[in-house]
């Protein structure tokens, strides 16, 4: 009797430590929900367990309850004011509330006690992206990778980067090494797109055409992923292919007018000159202001042995802007 009640109090001296390990076992088995209700019982047991707190930050983070997450980080904070990783954490979960500002502010306070913290540093990038400092984010995102130059997110990002500013040929080579250096085998559709349209903007359709086929099999409705297949094919003459592509857009979304000039330009490649004319003039009815069309229209046109109608639409196109007009016009109207 004696033994059996020593050991049920050795047993209650620390029950929140208790609870925390048992939490623990629910977070190395994602079940974040379970740990949260077994962690808030263990800061009631317990409420200066600084652990705790921030293990309740990153349950919510997981969760998406970037609010809670930042009440739980304070907290700890209070508890634990010079600990940098947790005070990293809660401009996380500001910069993914959107409190941009009051992101920065955590940021730079954690910066100043770990200034080659990679990961911060990527943090820091990413937000600079989010409020449009691209130069800015560039050179955050280099600085990371001094500090860690296999740092996968990193080397993505950066390729996200080179993607808005043009430079596509970089931006292809940084998210090709970077999807080959990850371990995470999700299937990233972002990255893909940038990918896919790299490609497409330098005008290797064919590889183009492949990175939309991974996008496409596994989400067979991606609008702008067929969108672009549908004009990748049509650049390597695939004029069937890209009709097949752009039927699915039309039907996904009737007011595409990309789709429907895409889709009279393939036409058109096929000699279907009515068809052709009629896609292109439904693009032109839902944007009435989009040189694109016009310039096609007027293709088909010619071809179609309507040189007056081609040249109405060329100097159509030429006022609206388009920077191939004028010389069409040269070429073809001024004889």
């Amino acid at each position: 009797m004696l033994f059996s009640q020593k050991k049920d109090t050795v047993r209650s001296l620390d029950p929140a430590s208790d609870l925390y390990k048992l939490a623990l076992k629910e977070i190395d088995s994602s079940r974040y929900k379970q740990a949260i209700k077994i962690l808030n019982q263990a800061v009631k047991k317990n409420p200066e367990m600084v652990a705790a707190y921030n293990k309740l930050a990153y349950c919510k983070m997981h969760i998406k309850d970037y609010k809670g997450a930042q009440k739980d980080l304070e907290q700890s904070i209070k508890l634990d004011h010079d600990h940098e990783e947790t005070i990293k954490h809660l401009g996380r979960a500001c910069f993914l509330d959107n409190k941009f500002d009051e992101a920065q502010k955590h940021y730079e306070e954690a910066l100043q006690m770990m200034i080659d913290d990679y990961e911060l540093i990527y943090y820091i990038a990413e937000l600079k992206l989010a409020k449009k400092d691209i130069n800015g984010a560039l050179n955050s995102v280099n600085d990371c990778l001094f500090y860690n130059p296999n740092y996968v997110k990193a080397i993505l990002k950066r390729g996200i980067i080179k993607y808005y500013q043009k430079e596509y040929r970089y931006a292809i080579k940084d998210i090709t090494e970077g999807l080959k250096l990850s371990t995470d085998t999700l299937f990233d559709v972002e990255l893909n797109h940038v990918k896919a349209k790299s490609y497409f903007e330098i005008s290797d359709f064919k590889n183009a055409v492949t990175s939309y086929n991974e996008i496409i099999t596994r989400n067979p409705k991606d609008e702008d992923a067929l969108l672009y297949r549908g004009a990748a094919k049509i650049n390597i003459n695939d004029f069937s292919g890209a009709i097949s592509d752009l039927d699915k857009v039309i039907s996904i979304n009737k007011k595409n007018h990309i789709a429907f000039n895409f889709r009279g330009t393939a036409k058109g490649g096929l000699s279907n000159f009515i068809e052709a004319i009629s896609d292109l003039d439904q693009s032109i009815k839902l944007k009435f202001d989009y040189h694109s069309a016009y310039v096609n229209r007027a293709a088909i046109k010619l071809a179609s042995k309507d040189k007056k109608g081609a040249c109405s639409d060329l100097e159509k196109a030429d006022q609206l802007g388009s920077p191939i007009a004028y010389k069409l016009i040269e070429d073809y109207c001024s004889r």
